[in-house]
């Protein structure tokens, strides 16, 4: 056969062939791929051997709407794992991307995006414009400050919970741009200085697509709160775990392992939490659905595991935030509501919490629960057959309606 005329090298079929070989899907665009272990920024990232160092990079290069590729190069070694640390969420606006892990997916799986958990413990100076934290020793580049991180300060001053980006860092000064928020720190207060992720991804475009990937965010601010932020439609997420592991996060009302709302997102055999931080003391979920008035249209979940440990009836697997949010009915299709402590079930929380929709409701097709006392109250919005055991045995058989 003669050379390829095509004007997409990577619809080739010598290239369609070794991408195939890496178990990547079909894609209309281009591969980019990305080593946490020996990639660069310098790099063209084209080729695994000249890969980037962070998906960040990798989605920068990523043309909107033109069906690229991200392939996440796992490495590990028994319990080493190379991890892509960012240094700032990523807003994923683009459309039609799609993210793979090379690597066995599934739960904590090694294919692993994680915040990267910085935090100055030091009495600093806050100058007003241009604005530059100072400090008379230690050093912000050896706690792991660098430029394009974003930080979020946490005091006693009632200035505090202000975020800033770093656009030049040394040992004794870090230069930053300020949030719209307007920050202002005491320098008389003791000041804390920590990574700021709200969530590790926030996918804002639509027709996205993510395999085998695992979603951690293990920063200590309160307002840290989630790994996976879905604002969205009509993406996917398969073999993917997504974890919000903070004792500070569980303390929060706020904190989530999945944040949707949107409409017409799949999620398919996907984990959301763990077994081991204790989320106790607010009232969270695990999967948070809606955050307005703006109703979104249905969405799936099908055989995921909703994972937690809570001693409380205020934590939920599922947080309804908004009565108005849901436009379409949710469907939980096979799914696994797992709730235990030091792995005792605990039957003192409800699958459901928050506020009852005013219009659809949520389906539960087919799922199993253990540690769960109850569905939750306002049961006309929670479909299923079987009626909640008596509070303290611990299961909850749901079936089809």
């Amino acid at each position: 056969m003669g050379a390829s005329t095509s004007q997409n090298p990577y619809l080739d079929a010598a290239v369609g062939a070794k991408m195939l070989a890496l178990g990547l899907p079909p894609i209309r665009g281009k591969w980019f791929f990305v080593d946490p272990l020996i990639g660069s920024a310098s790099n063209d990232g084209m080729t695994p051997s000249t890969a980037f160092a962070s998906i960040t990079t990798a989605y920068a290069a990523c043309t909107d709407g033109a069906g690229d590729g991200i392939a996440f190069l796992s490495v590990s070694s028994g319990a080493t794992s190379y991890s892509d640390k960012l240094i700032a969420p990523i807003e994923w606006s683009k459309w039609g991307i799609t993210l793979y892990g090379v690597a066995a997916g599934g739960y904590n799986s090694r294919a692993r995006v994680v915040s990267h958990a910085v935090t100055t413990d030091a009495t600093f100076v806050v100058a007003a414009t241009p604005q530059t934290i100072t400090r008379p020793s230690g050093s912000f580049i050896a706690d792991g400050w660098v430029v394009g991180m974003t930080g979020i300060f946490d005091t006693t001053d009632t200035n505090s919970n202000k975020t800033f980006t770093v656009t030049a860092v040394s040992a004794l000064v870090l230069t930053g741009t300020v949030g719209t928020d307007d920050l202002a720190v005491d320098a008389s207060a003791v000041n804390v200085l920590r990574g700021y992720f709200p969530y590790i991804i926030n996918v804002t475009g639509s027709n996205n697509r993510f395999y085998n990937m695992y979603l951690i965010n293990e920063c200590t601010h309160v307002l840290n709160i989630g790994a996976l932020a879905v604002a969205g439609n009509r993406n996917k997420f398969v073999n993917c775990h997504f974890n919000t592991v903070g004792v500070l996060q569980s303390a929060s009302a706020d904190q989530f392992d999945v944040r949707v709302n949107a409409s017409e997102n799949v999620f398919e055999h996907c984990w959301m939490g763990n077994n081991n931080v204790a989320r106790s003391g607010a009232a969270n979920g695990n999967i948070v659905l809606g955050l307005s008035t703006t109703q979104q249209g249905q969405n799936f979940f099908e055989l995921c595991y909703i994972l937690s440990t809570s001693t409380t009836a205020t934590h939920g697997a599922i947080k309804v935030t908004n009565a108005a949010t849901l436009g379409g009915y949710v469907v939980f299709d096979r799914c696994k509501f797992i709730n235990w402590l030091s792995g005792a079930e605990t039957a003192l929380a409800t699958i459901i919490i928050g506020a009852t929709p005013n219009n659809c409701g949520l389906l539960l097709d087919r799922c199993a629960s253990v540690g769960y006392a109850a569905v939750g109250a306002n049961n006309d919005k929670w479909f299923t057959t079987a009626a909640a055991s008596a509070a303290g045995t611990g299961t909850l058989a749901l079936s089809i309606n």
